[in-house]
């Protein structure tokens, strides 16, 4: 008997094979689903391996100024100069597979945004940093919509406790909660420069003016500059705090010695210094010792690279201690306790 190339038996068979092919795409569809998210995970281990990799890398960065901070202090007793290892730049260290870039700076020798504002003290010692902050920020040729007396009293208003404009024109308080955008002000010390951005009057134009001209040391309000440390390519802060010309600021940095002064008393007792010393208020106000450095650190392991900013802070017993981080980006935290290492 012939079976019809019709029959059942034949559309079963057809259709088996069809089934199987079916599934013999569906795996090969799903084994290269699994294979290319394999390689994805893959990658993102070795991603995140390289990152962890280039923290260390960082954070060992970090120890390594933390010694070499408190060595040079043990050595040369406290005084801080720009002849010292930890002010060389452009320092950069191979290491295997990648490379460590690191920068010093000493936050004794620029202005200290968090000063405007220090409780207990004369009213005239804040009168005075205010005219300094102000003539600073004429002096650096700032442009803004608002005056740069009404920026310093903007700055002094978000530093001080209360709720209250300190002039007239002010911003304080109410003035912040009744903006479109409402916000409290911080009546408390900065943490980082970037604060800056919130306070009325600091706008983009302003902020991109006043880029690394200011500084701010946390949980620190103290008017102290090391004359040691005070850059001679900018002397628009030494201007302002002696009211002095470009000119006369520029002898008195060609009177500092390649080592710096030993003594704050040695620098007084210099010519150009002499001149200023009688008609300047500003002779509490500078030493030869510094507390507070900030180390930037770009870290790389093969094609990754990982960027931390940590302030460091020099106690009165030569230990340095961290005092905040900054891991990429511009938001700056505390130090975490589980990431401090014993005072070095």
């Amino acid at each position: 008997m012939r079976v019809s190339s019709h029959s059942p038996i034949r559309r079963q068979r057809g259709l088996a094979l069809v089934t199987v092919l079916l599934v013999i795409s569906l795996c090969v569809v799903l084994a290269a689903e699994v294979t290319k998210t394999q390689s994805y995970q893959v990658k993102r281990v070795q991603n995140l391996f390289e990152r962890q990799q280039a923290y260390w890398y960082a954070m060992g960065a970090e120890h390594f100024v933390k010694a070499l901070i408190r060595d040079t202090a043990e050595k040369d007793k406290g005084v801080i100069n720009l002849s010292q290892p930890w002010a060389m730049e452009g320092m950069s260290f191979p290491v295997d597979n990648g490379l460590i870039e690191g920068e010093i700076q000493d936050l004794r020798s620029c202005f200290n945004l968090n000063s405007l504002f220090e409780p207990n003290i004369e009213p005239d010692k804040l009168k005075f940093r205010k005219e300094v902050f102000v003539r600073f920020l004429e002096n650096l040729e700032v442009e803004s919509e608002i005056s740069h007396e009404d920026l310093a009293s903007n700055l002094y208003d978000w530093l001080d406790p209360d709720d209250y404009p300190s002039d007239a024109v002010g911003y304080d308080g109410d003035m912040y909660t009744s903006m479109q955008f409402p916000y409290l002000s911080a009546n408390s010390q900065l943490a980082h420069e970037n604060e800056l951005r919130v306070i009325y009057g600091f706008d983009v134009a302003v902020m991109t003016q006043l880029q690394q001209r200011f500084c701010v040391v946390p949980g620190d309000s103290s008017f102290l500059f090391n004359i040691n440390t005070m850059d001679t390519e900018q002397p628009e802060l030494l201007m302002a705090i002696f009211n002095l010309t470009e000119n006369e600021v520029s002898d008195i940095l060609a009177d500092r010695p390649e080592e710096g002064f030993e003594k704050i008393s040695d620098f007084w007792n210099t010519a150009s210094a002499k001149k200023v010393k009688t008609v300047s208020e500003a002779d509490n106000y500078f030493t030869v010792e510094s507390k507070f450095f900030k180390l930037i650190t770009n870290a790389y392991y093969n094609d990754m690279k990982f960027a931390l900013t940590s302030v460091i802070q020099l106690n009165d017993k030569n230990h340095t201690l961290v005092i905040g981080r900054r891991f990429g980006g511009n938001v700056e935290r505390e130090a975490d306790t589980a990431d401090k290492q014993p005072a070095g």
